[in-house]
């Protein structure tokens, strides 16, 4: 029970930090400043006075959009392009393929300037970025397990009877594919969080004047040693977000 509590208080955490803070997080109170954890501020302030609380939930309601925008692109892009190249065959398939490992091969980091510079500094660049990058390796699983259902005596029944392509696909195929598909997807979102969080250190996909997770970790890096919480905080929201998604996502081979 406590595996499915978990993500869903994530899920609460990321939404309810998009509409309410306890505190404006860019607001700045000199005398309040590395106050700690108190019954005011429950996670601290930093060296502007800015409560740490505020800054990681406004933080992660952008997490979220990344979240949101490198699942729904990976899975449904590769899904599609998958299945349907599994499905056509010849020199379709042989097409869809390459094209798909084209997303393989050019580096995450070139496809995220690419998008920053055409959609500007926003989680949601970085997510169509992240997204992107990922449609390649979603496209090839979706399509080395829709190859291996279509040889399975049941998909041949299925055809010598006169079923039509839509229904063997809905009925027969996506059923035993889309389980370990979306379990990877999970695990693919996990990356994203982390590498979302990399693109925020190095002043990519995030506008430096609103709080990431990530660029905390580099604003706050100049006081790892006198003020470590300060990293802590944000580095372990990283941690149990991405352990969170794959938790929630791991068990759906076996639940659907």
């Amino acid at each position: 029970m406590l595996r499915y509590c978990l993500p869903a208080a994530l899920a609460v955490f990321l939404i309810l930090g998009g509409f309410w803070q306890p505190y404006d997080p860019d607001a700045v109170d000199m005398f309040a400043r590395h106050s700690g954890m108190t019954a005011e501020h429950l996670l601290g302030t930093d060296h502007l006075g800015r409560d740490l609380l505020s800054r990681i939930m406004a933080g992660g309601s952008r997490t979220a959009w990344v979240i949101l925008s490198v699942g729904f692109i990976g899975f449904t892009a590769g899904t599609f392009l998958g299945t349907a190249a599994a499905i056509l065959g010849s020199w379709r398939e042989t097409t869809i393929l390459r094209c798909c490992e084209f997303f393989i091969m050019v580096p995450t980091l070139v496809v995220a300037l690419s998008a920053a510079a055409i959609f500007g500094l926003s989680p949601l660049s970085a997510g169509l970025a992240l997204g992107l990058a990922g449609i390649g390796p979603h496209a090839l699983l979706a399509h080395s397990l829709s190859k291996r259902v279509l040889g399975q005596p049941f998909i041949l029944a299925t055809r010598s009877l006169g079923v039509s392509s839509s229904g063997m696909i809905t009925r027969h195929l996506l059923p035993n594919t889309l389980p370990l598909i979306l379990a990877y997807t999970g695990n693919q979102v996990g990356l994203a969080i982390i590498a979302y969080a990399s693109l925020a250190f190095i002043g990519l996909g995030a506008d430096p004047s609103k709080p990431d997770w990530g660029s905390m970790l580099f604003e706050y890096r100049v006081f790892i040693f006198d003020r470590p919480m300060l990293m802590v905080w944000p580095g372990m929201a990283i941690a149990a977000t991405a352990l969170c998604i794959n938790v929630a996502f791991e068990d759906c081979d076996r639940v659907l």
